[in-house]
């Protein structure tokens, strides 16, 4: 069931209920007006038949004449001025003793009429009321005496009852269905929208966005989040594309090499065994670098999935000193400073760290002449210990700043393989530095133009 459903559902029920309760309270209203009506007669049968003997009997029986007369004993009848008395003779007609304040013709119908023990509503057959409640009880000479009420008075305040409670449902089933009107409009309707748009999308319409509802509504920031992850979706799945494509790009080099030589040397094209040397030599070269490249593909998946492998305090500083004497073994040409303190605690991986250096030292020897400076510099500070490896070659081009540590990225393109490494290095760095609750990143070095790449990571 759909949300647009069950809150018409829900007004429907509202309504219902709405008309129960209606209900519930009329009768309950109209059952204490009667009520009222009862006891009053209930007091009048009690009070006035010695009253009513005592008057009948100083009339002779007169059959029609209301009972009306100053100084009588029907002073004491006062306080029911609303109430009809009657007295059923032998004849079996309605004698009438006393009739109501503004109707004087009032008679009930007595057709059909027992002993009532309890009050009744019958019907009129003069008079101005249409109904009246009707009670019975025998006088003292044994006669029937007939006592009513009009209930005129209280049919008429039910009927307003039962306007105002009419007036009052369907203006609260008005302002309910404005309610879920707009609740539907500004709600659902964009949230609908939102539904074919995701549909549509998934039906592979990746152009496809969600129109942003205005306003600040759970809608419309469920647009801007939708349209945010549709964005983050198709960015990761090209990402996922690009990195596919380049990882085959990269395996396919040195498989071609390899089926090239396995077939050259079928052929009997390797014709010596120093031919068959340098071939073989040449085999061990791609299939080593092929797998350099699987390893790297597999820490990169392994750091995905669960992150830095140990989180203990370690000691950076001397991972920094073996860094920089390795730079100048390799290429003892380069100026190579070392510019840190001779603590550096830190939380970490010791080979992660050592993995994490390594690639930015070998980046940096790898993209700048071999005379030109490098330095490394680390600064402890409140809660992250900060670590440059500062370069002045060519820098990185604007714009590639942060695709630099993207998977298989060459910021020069025009690099080859064997120089330009397998674009892995600088990635790998990015990921084992997230996984240690890091950060990363790459300036231009403001001196004398370079690079300058850093990552700070949290300080035992």
């Amino acid at each position: 069931m759909t949300l647009r459903t069950r809150l018409l559902a829900a007004l429907l029920l509202v309504v219902v209920a709405l008309g129960g309760a209606g209900v519930v309270v009329f009768r309950g209203q109209r059952d204490y007006l009667f009520d009222q009506l009862d006891e009053r007669l209930e007091t009048f049968r009690s009070t006035g038949p010695g009253i009513l003997a005592r008057f009948s009997g100083g009339i002779g029986g007169r059959p029609d004449g209301p009972a009306r007369g100053p100084g009588d004993s029907l002073g004491a009848l006062t306080p029911f001025s609303d109430v009809y008395a009657g007295r059923i003779g032998s004849n079996g007609r309605l004698e009438t003793l006393l009739t109501p304040d503004g109707d004087s013709e009032l008679r009930p119908d007595i057709s059909n009429l027992d002993q009532l023990t309890t009050p009744t509503t019958r019907a009129t057959t003069a008079g101005n009321a249409d109904r009246v409640r009707v009670l019975s009880a025998r006088l003292p000479d044994g006669t029937l005496a007939v006592f009513a009420i009009s209930t005129a008075r209280a049919e008429g305040a039910a009927r307003r009852l039962v306007t105002a409670i009419v007036v009052a449902g369907l203006l609260v089933a008005v302002i309910m269905a404005l309610v879920v009107w707009w609740v539907i409009r500004l709600g659902l309707r964009p949230i609908r929208q939102m539904t074919d748009a995701a549909d549509a999308i998934s039906a592979g319409a990746v152009d496809r966005r969600v129109e942003v509802p205005a306003g600040e509504t759970e809608a419309s920031r469920l647009g801007v989040a939708l349209n945010t992850m549709i964005d983050t979706s198709q960015a990761s799945e090209a990402r996922l594309r690009r990195f596919v494509a380049d990882a085959s790009h990269e395996l396919r080099t040195p498989l071609t090499t390899l089926r090239g030589y396995t077939s050259l040397y079928a052929a009997g094209g390797l014709a010596d065994d120093a031919a068959v040397s340098d071939g073989m030599r040449r085999m061990n070269s791609e299939a080593t670098r092929m797998a350099h490249i699987v390893e790297d593909l597999l820490l990169l998946a392994e750091l995905d999935e669960h992150g830095a492998r140990v989180h203990e305090p370690m000691d950076l500083a001397p991972i920094l000193r073996d860094a920089a004497a390795d730079m100048r073994v390799v290429q003892p040409e380069r100026p190579v400073q070392l510019d840190a303190p001779d603590q550096l605690p830190i939380i970490g991986d010791t080979d992660q760290i050592m993995q994490v250096i390594g690639a930015l030292t070998t980046n940096a020897m790898r993209y700048t002449p071999g005379d030109t400076s490098v330095t490394i510099r680390a600064r402890q500070q409140a809660t992250t210990t900060r670590v440059e490896v500062v370069d002045h070659g060519p820098g990185i081009v604007a714009g590639d700043e942060t695709r630099v540590f993207d998977r298989f990225y060459r910021a020069d393109p025009s690099r080859t393989r064997e120089s330009g490494g397998n674009g892995l290095g600088l990635a790998i760095m990015a990921s084992i530095v997230s996984a240690h609750d890091g950060t990363y990143g790459v300036v231009p070095t403001p001196e004398s133009g370079g690079a300058t790449f850093w990552f700070e990571l949290p300080t035992a």
